[in-house]
C-alpha cells in the first residue's frame, strides 16, 4: 500500500469520517466545485444550489463544510441547515497574501524555536510512527490531524511541519494545503493553519514561528502568496496571532454541517 493512504487520524468517530471522506474523494476529488485539505469533502464557494449540496455531504460524511459564505447569509444557510436537524458551526474566513509572506519573514528574522528542537518536514517517506506520535499531539489540543495522503502531499500539494525535541517527542505543529482544484476560481489559494503545541511548552512561540515557517514553506515550494485559516469567533488567542502574521477577517464564512447521527460530538475540529 502506497504511504499515506489509508491514515487516518483523531478519535474512531473522526476517523470514520476521513475513511469516508476518502472514498468520497475517489469520485469526485477532481470536480471544481468541490474542495478538501484532508478532513472532509466541503464546497470549494457559496452558490444559489450550496444549500442540497451541502446537506448532501453531511448525510454521507458525517459533515458538510461549505467555504465562503457571505455574513449576509449566513444566518439564512444556518436555520436552513438547522431545520435539517444539522448542528452548525462556522467560522470567520481570515485572509493573507504577500503581506502576510513579509510578516512571516520579518517574524522569522527576529525570532527562532528554542533551542532543543528540531523541524521535520511530511512527506511520502516519513515513517507512519512519526504521524501517529503527530496525531496524538493534535489530539491533545483538540485539533483534527487531515489524513496522511494529504499531510504527505499525494493529494494537493502541502506543507506539513512537527517539530521534536531532543528525546523525540513531538511538541509542535503546523500544516497548509493547496485545497482547492487548480482549474477552479480559487486555485492558488492555500488553507493554513493546524497550530498545535504542547501544553508543556506553550509562552515560548513555537506556534507562531512554526506558522511562519509553514507559509514560507508553501511559497518557497510552490509559490503560493495567497492564504485563509478559519477562526472561531471569540477565539482571541488565534486572532492575535493570525494578525501578528499579516492575516486579516474577512465577510466570509466557512460554514459546516454536521450530522449527528453520523458523527458524534458536534464539532470537526478546534
Amino acid at each position: 500500500m502506497t504511504a499515506g493512504v489509508g491514515e487516518f487520524f483523531g478519535n474512531e468517530a473522526q476517523q470514520g469520517l476521513q475513511r469516508r471522506a476518502a472514498h468520497l474523494w475517489s469520485l469526485i476529488g477532481d470536480d471544481p466545485r468541490f474542495s478538501s485539505h484532508g478532513r472532509a469533502i466541503g464546497l470549494a464557494e457559496h452558490h444559489p444550489d450550496s444549500l442540497a449540496m451541502q446537506i448532501a455531504l453531511a448525510r454521507l460524511q458525517g459533515v458538510g463544510p461549505q467555504e465562503s459564505v457571505p455574513t449576509s447569509e449566513l444566518e439564512r444557510l444556518r436555520l436552513a441547515l438547522e431545520v435539517e436537524g444539522l448542528v452548525v458551526d462556522s467560522f470567520v474566513d481570515w485572509r493573507g497574501d504577500e503581506a502576510a509572506l513579509d510578516a512571516a519573514r520579518a517574524l522569522l528574522a527576529a525570532r527562532s524555536l528554542p533551542e532543543d528542537l528540531e523541524i521535520v518536514s511530511v512527506d511520502a517517506e516519513t515513517p507512519a510512527e512519526d504521524l501517529a506520535a503527530l496525531d496524538q499531539l493534535t489530539q491533545s489540543c483538540g485539533v483534527l490531524l487531515p489524513m496522511g495522503a494529504f499531510m504527505r502531499g499525494l493529494r494537493r500539494p502541502s506543507v506539513c511541519l512537527f517539530a521534536r525535541d531532543r528525546t523525540g517527542a513531538v511538541v509542535g505543529a503546523t500544516a497548509s494545503v493547496m485545497q482547492f482544484h487548480p482549474a477552479g476560481r480559487k486555485a492558488g489559494l492555500a488553507w493554513w493553519g493546524m497550530l498545535a503545541t504542547d501544553e508543556r511548552r506553550r509562552g515560548q512561540g513555537i506556534a507562531i514561528v512554526m506558522g511562519a515557517m509553514s507559509l514560507l514553506a508553501m511559497n518557497e515550494r510552490f509559490g503560493t502568496k495567497a492564504f485563509f485559516t478559519g477562526i472561531r469567533k471569540g477565539n482571541e488567542a488565534s486572532e492575535a496571532l493570525c494578525a501578528r502574521l499579516g492575516l486579516a477577517p474577512t465577510e466570509a464564512h466557512d460554514v459546516i454541517a454536521i450530522d449527528p447521527a453520523v458523527l458524534s460530538g458536534g464539532r470537526l475540529t478546534k
